[in-house]
This record gives structure tokens, sequence and C-alpha cells, in this order.
């Protein structure tokens, strides 16, 4: 049954599923042979392919089910603005590897670093890079934070009653997951400051996605994004707000600094509209989307 259902990845691939009835006609084919299916499996996209495992809680369904690569617009926005000739992208959580090898395939002259701390993660992660033969993407296995030191990493990839996005989150004294394990926590500061020669003069995009650890990092590359032409994405969820040192001046010290956050459309907002957005979501949604932190101009044109 797997090798029949990768057949029909490989004669209908995602990559010419390209209209919202061809999506639904491969979801319905899914749907049909999804209780037999075991994965991975081989999808095509437009310049790149990814593993996908049907299980119901691997959030890599998700390219089975919706038939496309998870945040179109975040990912259109960021190569549209590394059109320099010296780029670096930061991805800080880089899961499986979907935004990290779409930069890859689509920027000229772009350096790109993947931190991922999660053991399943970079598994799934190297194995899509070997797929891809993007075999010069630097994997970091460290956690990152607002300060270096040693780290709780609580697993969550494919745990049976979770709807979790990532592959797990970091939490400083006690574990809170059953698979957990230590992890090296570090700061974007530190680990780019002997490479100067990297970052100087280039167009840096820093995507930003921890389960909560996001304002951390960017406190802890406050050095960094400020002294450098640098984007920042990040996710602003309730598990932000469930930090215990919580604090909305990691982002009033850039805002301060000439500093604005847009949300993905190119619209303004303030912390206080963050949170509030945030609270007026229910309690199956643990985020309120993605934003950018930036002094310099964004092209937010989408097609």
């Amino acid at each position: 049954m797997n090798s029949l259902f990768q057949n029909f990845c490989d004669f209908f691939p995602p990559k010419r599923m390209n209209t919202k009835i061809k999506k639904k006609l491969f979801y319905l084919v899914f749907s049909l042979f999804k209780f037999f299916l075991k994965g991975p499996f081989k999808l095509s996209f437009e310049k790149i392919k990814l593993f996908a495992y049907p299980q119901k809680y691997d959030y890599t369904r998700s390219l089975l089910t919706r038939v496309q690569i998870p945040d179109p617009r975040e990912r259109f926005i960021i190569k549209n603005n590394l059109i320099g000739s010296k780029n670096v992208f930061i991805d800080c959580g880089a899961n499986f590897g979907c935004y990290s090898l779409d930069i890859w395939s689509s920027v000229n002259n772009c350096i790109i670093y993947a931190f991922e701390p999660s053991k399943k993660e970079r598994f799934f992660l190297k194995e899509n890079l070997k797929l891809n033969g993007a075999n010069n993407i630097n994997i970091i296995d460290l956690a990152l934070g607002d300060k270096t030191g040693k780290a709780i990493f609580n697993d969550t990839r494919s745990t049976k009653g979770t709807n979790s996005s990532g592959g797990g989150y970091v939490t400083l004294n006690s574990a809170v997951s059953d698979e957990h394990y230590e992890v090296d926590i570090t700061t974007l500061d530190e680990y780019f400051y002997n490479k100067i020669d990297v970052i100087k003069n280039s167009n840096i995009f820093i995507k930003i996605d921890l389960e909560g650890y996001d304002l951390k990092a960017i406190k802890g590359g406050k050095n960094l994004i400020l002294n450098n032409n640098c984007f920042v994405m990040f996710e602003f969820s309730k598990m932000i707000l469930k930090q215990e040192d919580y604090s909305s001046n990691y982002l009033f010290e850039f805002l301060n600094n000439g500093y604005k956050i847009y949300d993905i459309f190119g619209k303004v907002c303030d912390i206080n509209e963050l949170e509030n957005r945030l609270l007026e979501l229910d309690r199956s949604h643990e985020t309120c989307g993605n934003f950018f932190l930036t002094n310099k101009k964004l092209n937010f044109n989408y097609k």
C-alpha cells in the first residue's frame, strides 16, 4: 500500500496540484489510503522535495493534507528581501527544514545556519537535506535563548495527543515532557561573535520559531541585530507569555531604537496589540501568527 501511494505521489506531485480542486483531489486519495500508510513519502514541491509522515500526530502530515509547504506568505517575504550580493539566513528552530531548504533553493549567494536542538528533528532535517543534495546548509545542534549554558529540551514530536507545530521546546530548570534531555544553549550574539567575515556587509534574515523562547532569542541577539542589516521574523505565542520572566521590554529596547513590528500583511503593530491578539485566541490555538521586527523597509508583496 505504501509503494502504491508513493507511486501516486510521484505521478501527481504537490507541485502539480496548483488549484484548490486538485489539492482536494489529492487529499481525497490520501484520505482513502491513510489508515494503511506508514511512510515516509517523498513529495516533490516546486523546487524542493520533503519527506512526509501520515501519522495523525506528526506535523509533517500537513504536507499530505494541505498539499503545500507551511507558511507560503512568510517564506515569500523572506526570499523577496534577501536580494543582495551577500546574504545570510539564520533559521532558529529549523525543524524538518522547509524554511532552510526553500531559501537554499531560491536565494543566490546565501549562507544558511539551521539551529535545531532536537535529536529527532535533526534526523528528519538531515534526511531532507540529503534528499535535496543540500550539503552546504550548516546544521547547529544548539538551543537559543538569552544566555549560554545548559537547558532541558522537551521532545514532543509525534507524541500522541499533542498538536504542536514544532518538535519540542526548551525549559531551564525542570523537564515537562516524558521524553527530555539536556542540551547546550547559546545566544545569537555569542555564536556569531567570531563570524564577522560572514555577517559583515550581508543582508541577514533571522527566522525564529522556538515555542516560547522567541523573545529570549531576540534579546540574546541584540548586538547582531542592531549592528547589522538585519530583518527578524518571530512567532508570538501563548508559550511566550507563560515564561516566568516574560517582559515586553525585550521588544521595547528595539522599538526605542527606531524599529517597528509588522504583521505578515505589512500592518504596523504595537506590543499591546500582540498581547491582545493572544488573549482573543480560543483554547485550541496557541499562536497569533508570525511578525517582523526591523528598522528597514520590508517588501511585503506576495504573489
